[in-house]
This record gives structure tokens, C-alpha cells and sequence, in this order.
């Protein structure tokens, strides 16, 4: 017996609409258009002297990045530079948080301390149920003293809010990021760039890493549109190149070199920035003792996103130069890149192989050793021309890992091996005058920065409530169910508030996919909620959803004289809203509005975080007052993320089975609590796997208690009995008969 709807076409239509709208969501899932950076010149006179107290007098802002510079009178009567104001927007790339990206304005003094910071601007989604929470007071003040070589991790050197760790970790790493960077553009730090120093570069943040001259960067603008960045490294050996790489990425550089026929020599290229497009793989060259090599736009190789190294977090796209032998490494050279219109640029660039050269001639010169071999940081004899890539051999002083233990570099470097030798110089942190030392574990991948970053008594917490669910959806006890609601209730609900929303898609839609990547508790769910949809329909929301289970526990506790459903041609067309709703949550996003409108359909923040909102507590009263009329109202009828999870459902192969008693028996179809079954028939969208048809069928409730060679017989006779009152005859009986199934 098919399931009757009155408005099929209207059905499908909904559905196939709605199903668009989330493949759409999908694919603009891959990060957000890129914002103007908002100057620090139009911030408040009184804000630029909030985070930089002590200051008698302000310049306008200029320079590249542009800045304020602070000045104080001395005791001698005379103005000494008091220190530098500057937004974090003004330095791409922007870090991005739950919702968008986080804008700060900064203080610094020329040590490198933070003066004071103050959060300009954030698009938080949370705001409407939270409050703002990033100025929260104590919050933003906590980073007043910090120096910048602190690694601004969060839950250890800064102090996190709970349930928003994406948007305090994107604020934290802003803040530190873009005051290394006006640090090194303005000289607070000595230049290490330049002489014959030579220091391990594996263990050294990106950031000493320019300080150094292993990596040369470069600004390219174009006028009223915007600039990228473009960081250029020579990658001497395969240690270094897994370093900057990770492993599995540089693997694979070196397959899409192998099969470009090799290079002597390999580029490691870094784009950031709002103008990506600035780097083209056109007019690229070398020039090396007055000879100029081409670079090939076919050996100008992009290899998309960094997904791990010491370049993860500081480039937007990365990519490899292949450069054949005529440059030679050992020597200085210089990088030319033709932009037409937007004129010629150079960089001027010393490998560290040269810097080797270069200090062991001016150690023989001096007359302290002789010349020997050149080497290079492993100590391998590199006399002979680099070897092609895809003939390189591992560097047997390489360790394992990509991103090695700094002080297990610093035992096998050369320094190490022979402090005698002056031909190579002390490491950064022990050399006379050095700048600052950052060495920031969590730079090294996309993994360890999440892993950094993470909450192990969250992690914990996410496991103990997907394992509880896990079991009770298999087991089917129903004591089981109960507890494991209450679990998922208690901690995902008001503890943690770690469950899914309609938000994170906005979210994904707005930021991209890190915005996943970034929260290892919430990766975990996501993953599972996507997997399980797409396996076995609704799991979620029958088991992981703390406002579903709050309206169980509703359900459970009211008088069923209360209840009163749903007339059946209303509810078939009423389940549609909640498709509505979605539309009208995630075609804004997708269409560029950063307006959220999701707290206005969905309660869980307001009822968990106990939202200020006087408005969206009416919001959350109303849907759960309907739900003691009409159980899980609010899942039925008005749940966005629902209506995105039962579009996943329409794939499920794994559904409720059927037997043939359903096909006259009522009693899953009166508890079904969202109305989904209609006799044998269950509208799969519309199921959140709750358990309780499946439940009824295990415990032989209603007609299940009889086998069907008892109940076709009285079949018969209802048929029977139905064909004679039709021809008006009475026949004793059939209401009894109807009445013993």
C-alpha cells in the first residue's frame, strides 16, 4: 500500500529545489571572496591611543604595511619612537574565524611587546546567542605584555572562551602573525640576511626563516585593486624541502618534477595576499654573473593549497620553480619577474649552500683554515652539481619526520658535529645581538596547528557522546536510548555546546573547509553526522541532537491528553517549511551576504547559551511550547540542518525494513514521533532513526504478536464484510474481528 500525499509534484519540486540549493552550498564550500583590508588611517583617534598608552603624540599612518607610529617625550625633553598602531587586515592573510575574518587593531612597542589590542570587527554567527564575546572584558587584555615570540596558543598562553575556540585561535594567530610582520618590515629585528652567517633553517619558524634570507618575499601591487606577496625559497636539499613541505606534498612536488624531466635546481614559491592572480606563471628569470635563464612557464608548477609544513598558515596557493643547471647555487643570483604593465621585479637571493661558500672563503682568507669541499647544512659533499629531483637521494641525516624536533636538529647539524669550525656560524638564538627567536611548534602543519590548538577533555567528551549514541542506534534498548539523550542533552547541550548547526554550513561557505580542519571535536562530528547520514538516514537527529533530545524528554514527561496532532493534509505540507528555511539560511551565503539569519530559525544557541536576546527567547519558547502539542514539532517543521541531513538521506541504503504485518497494523504510525510512517510505507527524509518502529516490530507489539497465518484469515472476512455492507447488509462480527488484530 503506497503512501497518498495530496501535493506530489509540489513534493518533488520542494525537495529537488532544496537539493540544489545544498549541492550549490557544496561547491561554494571552497573559501571565501577575498575582503579589502580596512586601513588603520580610519580608526578613532581615541582607540589608537587606547592600545598604545603612554604615547604623547601620533603620526599619520603611511608605509608599507602602513602604520601609525607612536612617540613619547624622554626625560630629556626630546621624542623617542614609543612604538607602532596597526590593523591586522592591513596585513593579508587575514585569519578567518568561525564566521569570517576577525580585524584587530594593535599596539606594539619597538621590543616587541604588545601594548594593547583591541577587536575592530568580526562576523560571528554565535553573536545573536552569545553576546560579543570577544570583548568580553579581561579577554582582549590578556594580550597586553605578550611579547611577540610568545607562540600565542590556545588554552596555553592564552587564556580561550568556551565553545568559540575557532574565532579566538583565528583572532590570537592574527594578532601575532601581522605583529611579526610589521616587526620584520620595520627593523625591529637585526637583519640576518646579509653577510656569511650560516644557521640549520629546519626548526626555525617562517618568520626567522625571512630574517634569515632563506626566504626572500616581495610585495607586487596592483593600483586600486589590491597586492600579493610572493616568498621565494631555494630548497636545498630534501630535509629542508620536507620541512617546508611535509612530506607527503613534497613527494609529490618531486613526481610533477620527475615528470617535467627534472631539475638541477627546485623553487619553492608562496602566494598571499588578496590578489592572487598577481602571480603568473609568465615571465619569470634568473640572472647570475650577468647571464639571464629563462624560466620555462611549463617548469613554473602550482601545487594548489599547503596542506602541511612550515608553509601551512603563511601562503594562500604555493608552488615550484624548476630551474635548470646553468644557475649555480653556490653563488649569488638574482630573481627577475617581468609583471608588463605593472613593471619589473627583483630579489636579490643567497642560498645557503652560497653562504657556506662565502664563509669558508673569508675563513681562508683570514687564514684560520683551509678551503674545503663546499657542504651543505647535512654535511653532504655538494661539489658536484645538484642532483635532479627525481634522482635525488634521501639525505641520510634526514629524520622521518617532516617538521623534526628543533633540538634534535640542533644535534645533528654541523655546528654540533664540529663547534671548532668557524666556517659555520652560531645558531640565531646563541649569536651575539640576535633578533627574535620564534620557534612556533604549531606552524609545521595543518595538522599540528590543529592538534595544538585542541581541547583533549573535548575530544574526550565528543567520543564518550558518538560512542553512547553509537551503541544505544545498534542495541536498540531502549533504557539505553534514553541515557545516552540524556548524556547528549547535558554535555553536547548546556557543558560543551558542541553540536551541529545550520551555522556550520554558512560557516564553510564563508570561510571554506578550515573551518573544520581548525576544531578537531567538531571535525570528528561533522564526520560522523555526514557518514551516518549518508549510511543509515537521520542518526543525528535521533540520537546527537541535544534540542531533539530535549523535546524527547518533553514528549516523554507531558500527558498525552495534551497532545494534539497535526491534521494528516496539513502535516504533508507543513513538512516543507523546514526546506524553506534552509533556503532562506544558505542562499544568502551563497550568494555573498554576510547577513546570518539562522538564529531566527534555529534555537539551539539560545536555549544552550543562554542567548541576552529577549526576541529569539520568544523564538525558543514558541518551538517548544508547539513541541508538547505536536511532538518534535520543531524537527517536523521548522529544522534547517534537518531538512540538509534528509537531503543526504535520499541516498541511505541502509533503511528501516519492513514486514508484512505493517501493512494493516497502526502502532508505528501512532508513535512515530515526526509523523514519517503511513502504514507499511515511512517517508525516510522525514525518519530521525529514533528506534521506536523498530522497537515495536522487536518486542512483537500490535499485529507484529500474531503470525500471518492468524491474521489472514480474518482479512477475509473484513474483506468479506466490507463487500456486504456495500451491497447494504450487515455482517455481525467484522468490528470484532478488526478489533482482536
Amino acid at each position: 500500500m503506497a503512501t497518498s500525499r495530496a501535493t506530489p509534484a509540489v513534493a518533488s519540486t520542494v525537495r529537488a529545489a532544496a537539493w540544489t540549493v545544498l549541492a550549490a552550498g557544496l561547491v561554494f564550500v571552497g573559501g571565501p571572496a577575498g575582503l579589502l583590508a580596512q586601513r588603520v588611517d580610519r580608526i578613532a583617534p581615541a582607540l589608537v591611543a587606547e592600545v598604545m598608552p603612554g604615547a604623547d603624540r601620533f603620526d599619520r599612518a603611511d608605509g608599507d604595511p602602513p602604520v601609525i607610529r607612536a612617540y613619547r617625550t624622554g626625560p630629556d625633553g626630546r621624542e623617542v619612537l614609543h612604538g607602532y598602531v596597526f590593523l591586522t587586515s592591513d596585513l593579508p592573510p587575514e585569519q578567518f574565524g568561525y564566521s569570517g575574518p576577525i580585524e584587530a587593531l594593535v599596539g606594539m612597542q619597538p621590543d616587541g611587546t604588545l601594548a594593547g589590542v583591541l577587536v575592530t570587527d568580526y562576523r560571528e554567527s554565535y553573536m545573536e546567542s552569545m553576546g560579543d564575546f570577544l570583548r568580553t572584558p579581561g579577554f582582549q587584555e590578556q594580550f597586553a605584555g605578550k611579547h611577540i615570540g610568545d607562540p600565542f596558543q590556545l588554552w596555553g598562553d592564552v587564556e580561550g572562551i568556551s565553545r568559540v575556540s575557532i574565532s579566538v585561535r583565528a583572532l590570537s594567530r592574527g594578532i601575532r602573525d601581522a605583529s611579526r610582520r610589521v616587526a620584520n618590515a620595520y627593523g625591529l629585528t637585526e637583519d640576518l640576511s646579509v653577510g656569511t652567517e650560516v644557521v640549520d633553517p629546519v626548526g626555525r619558524s617562517w618568520f626567522e626563516l625571512r630574517q634569515l634570507g632563506v626566504v626572500e618575499r616581495f610585495e607586487v601591487t596592483e593600483p586600486g585593486e589590491g597586492s600579493a606577496g610572493i616568498a621565494l625559497a631555494h630548497i636545498t636539499n630534501e630535509r629542508l624541502g620536507e620541512y617546508f613541505l611535509g612530506r607527503p606534498l613534497y613527494e609529490r612536488a618531486l613526481q610533477s618534477a620527475e615528470r617535467r624531466g627534472g631539475a638541477e635546481n627546485l623553487v619553492l614559491y608562496a602566494i598571499d595576499g588578496s590578489r592572487l592572480r598577481l602571480f603568473r606563471q609568465q615571465g619569470w628569470s634568473i640572472e647570475q654573473d650577468g647571464d639571464t635563464t629563462l624560466i620555462d612557464p611549463r617548469n613554473v608548477v602550482s601545487l594548489g593549497l599547503p596542506s602541511g609544513g612550515i608553509v601551512s598558515g603563511e601562503a594562500t596557493m604555493i608552488g615550484l620553480m624548476l630551474v635548470d643547471g646553468t644557475v649555480d647555487p653556490s653563488r649569488p643570483f638574482t630573481f627577475i619577474y617581468d609583471l608588463d604593465e605593472l613593471g619589473v621585479h627583483t630579489v636579490e637571493y643567497v642560498t645557503q649552500e652560497a653562504r657556506i661558500v662565502m664563509a669558508e672563503v673569508a675563513a681562508a682568507a683570514a687564514g684560520d683554515v683551509p678551503a674545503q669541499p663546499t657542504r651543505d647544512l647535512t654535511g653532504v659533499d655538494t661539489a658536484a652539481p645538484t642532483a635532479a629531483p627525481d634522482s635525488a637521494a634521501p639525505d641520510s641525516a634526514a629524520p622521518d619526520s617532516a617538521a623534526p624536533d628543533p633540538a634534535a636538529v640542533a644535534a645533528d647539524s654541523p655546528a654540533a658535529a664540529n663547534p671548532t669550525d668557524p666556517a659555520i656560524a652560531a645558531p640565531l638564538d646563541e649569536a651575539p645581538g640576535a633578533g627574535f627567536d620564534f620557534i612556533v611548534s604549531e606552524d609545521e602543519s595543518l595538522l599540528e596547528r590543529t592538534l595544538a590548538g585542541t581541547s583533549w577533555s573535548r575530544v574526550a567528551i565528543m567520543l564518550l557522546v558518538l560512542s553512547l549514541g553509537t551503541t544505544a542506534f545498534f542495541t536498540k534498548i531502549v533504557w539505553f536510548r534514553w541515557a545516552s539523550l540524556a548524556v547528549t542533552l547535558l554535555l553536547l547541550g548546556f557543558v560543551d555546546g558542541g553540536f551541529l548547526s545550520v551555522s556550520h554550513i554558512t560557516g564553510g561557505i564563508w570561510v571554506g573547509m578550515g573551518v573544520y580542519l581548525r576544531d578537531l571535536p567538531l571535525l570528528i562530528l561533522v564526520t560522523f553526522t555526514v557518514v551516518t547520514t549518508l549510511v543509515w538516514g537521520r542518526v543525528f537527529c535521533g540520537f546527537l541532537c541535544p534540542f531533539g533530545a530535549l523535546q524527547d524528554f518533553i514528549d516523554r514527561f507531558v500527558p498525552r491528553a495534551f497532545k494534539r496532532p497535526l491534521p494528516q493534509s496539513v502535516h504533508d505540507r507543513a513538512i516543507y517549511a523546514k526546506y524553506g528555511a534552509l533556503a532562506i539560511v544558505v542562499v544568502p551565503a551563497l550568494l555573498g551576504s554576510r547577513v546570518s539569519l539562522y538564529e531566527y530559525f534555529e534555537p539551539f544557541g539560545t536555549v544552550f547559551f543562554r542567548s541576552p536576546s529577549i526576541l529569539l527567547w520568544i523564538i525558543a519558547g514558541t518551538f517548544l511550547a508547539a513541541s508538547v502539542v505536536i511532538p518534535r514539532f520543531y524537527c517536523r517543521y521548522a529544522c534547517p540542518l534537518g531538512a540538509a541531513l534528509a537531503l543526504l538521506s535520499f541516498v541511505s541504503p541502509r533503511r528501516i525494513g519492513r514486514v508484512e504485518q505493517c501493512d494493516y497494523c497502526k502502532v508505528c504510525e501512532q508513535k512515530c514521533p515526526t509523523g514519517a510512517i503511513r502504514g507499511p510505507t515511512i517517508d525516510f527524509p522525514e525518519c530521525v532513526r529514533c528506534n521506536v518502529c523498530e522497537v515495536q516490530l522487536l518486542e512483537k507489539v500490535g499485529v507484529c504478536r500474531h503470525e500471518m497465518e492468524d491474521i489472514r484469515p480474518r482479512l477475509v472476512q473484513l474483506r468479506v464484510g466490507a463487500s456486504t455492507a456495500r451491497s447494504g447488509a450487515n455482517v455481525p462480527g467484522m468490528a470484532a474481528g478488526t478489533t482482536d488484530a
